[in-house]
């Protein structure tokens, strides 16, 4: 039976491309390397190979040893222990105001934690859809994450892998969507863009913005494109990803129901789902889904 190029190692753009090109199949390529050649700028051999086939223990040692990322937040990161993984897709949904983007300028600070002290020593994506991106507030958080740090530094007399404001900061990348199209169409073309990189999270906030004024048959197809291609990014490089999503108002014949928006198909293609809230000043988290964890809640100061 032929090979799907789809099965292959190539970046989802060159898989694209060549599918535009006609070529849908492992055969066809291989019938037409040498025209090919400058499609590919690889060796083609090595790209076409069978995925690889692992055991139910090998998963579980690869799981125990990736570890997750957390925010360092004590009370927070009883929810977070093991959710926020390499090769996931988290959810944090809540109503504007919640936390949702704190949390997550926060996880793009600790992701650049070494690895001696539980981080990944890597970088963070930000792609931002609703203008939320705050870069003073997230100064302000590298500041306070540095004091820590440091004095973590001293006690443990680690001298190695200097952070500061700037590092911290330039560690983080951003990019600015609006509509729907666009955010599509940058995610298809993100393997180029993280090729050479250390980016170990990526962070969409809100997948809400842009998807909420499409037509639903359009939005049902280019979720689905969407989450396919997130999942081929997070397994090629990697990465963990986190999206925010807001809450709508959903009826029924008796009831007015408040629930994350894109209903139930959304809660199925997302690894983990965790609904924040506010009362006052008391923030609170809930852990709805989970692959490793049942359901706890917790309530926490930012």
């Amino acid at each position: 039976m032929n090979q799907n190029i789809d099965t292959t190692a190539l970046p989802r753009s060159k898989i694209e491309e060549l599918k535009n090109m006609g070529y849908h199949y492992c055969s066809d390529v291989e019938a037409n390397l040498e025209d090919l050649r400058s499609v590919l700028n690889n060796d083609w051999e090595e790209l076409a190979k069978v995925p690889k086939v692992e055991n139910a223990l090998e998963i579980f040692q690869k799981e125990v040893l990736s570890g997750c990322i957390l925010t360092y937040n004590k009370e927070l990161d009883k929810i977070l222990q093991n959710v926020i993984c390499p090769q996931t897709i988290t959810e944090f949904t809540g109503f504007s105001g919640s936390g949702k983007s704190q949390v997550c300028f926060q996880l793009c600070i600790s992701v650049q934690l070494p690895k001696w002290c539980g981080g990944f020593g890597g970088q963070a994506l930000y792609i931002s859809t609703n203008k939320n991106f705050n870069s003073s507030r997230l100064r302000e958080l590298a500041k306070n994450f540095l004091r820590d740090y440091n004095s973590l530094k001293v006690r443990t007399q680690k001298t190695e892998y200097n952070l500061t404001e700037e590092s911290i900061m330039q560690n983080i990348h951003y990019i600015d969507i609006i509509s729907g199209e666009d955010l599509l169409s940058c995610i298809l073309l993100l393997d180029n863009y993280l090729e050479g990189k250390n980016i170990r999270l990526i962070v969409i906030d809100s997948i809400t913005q842009p998807l909420k004024t499409m037509e639903v048959s359009a939005r049902f197809g280019l979720l689905n494109r969407f989450f396919q291609q997130l999942r081929i990014l997070s397994n090629q490089f990697d990465l963990a990803i986190v999206l925010t999503n807001d809450l709508t108002v959903r009826f029924n014949e008796k009831d007015a129901i408040i629930t994350p928006s894109f209903g139930d198909s959304f809660y199925h293609m997302v690894n983990s789902r965790i609904l924040f809230s506010k009362n006052y000043s008391v923030f609170h988290a809930k852990l709805l889904k989970s692959l490793n964890n049942t359901q706890i809640e917790a309530d926490f100061y930012l």
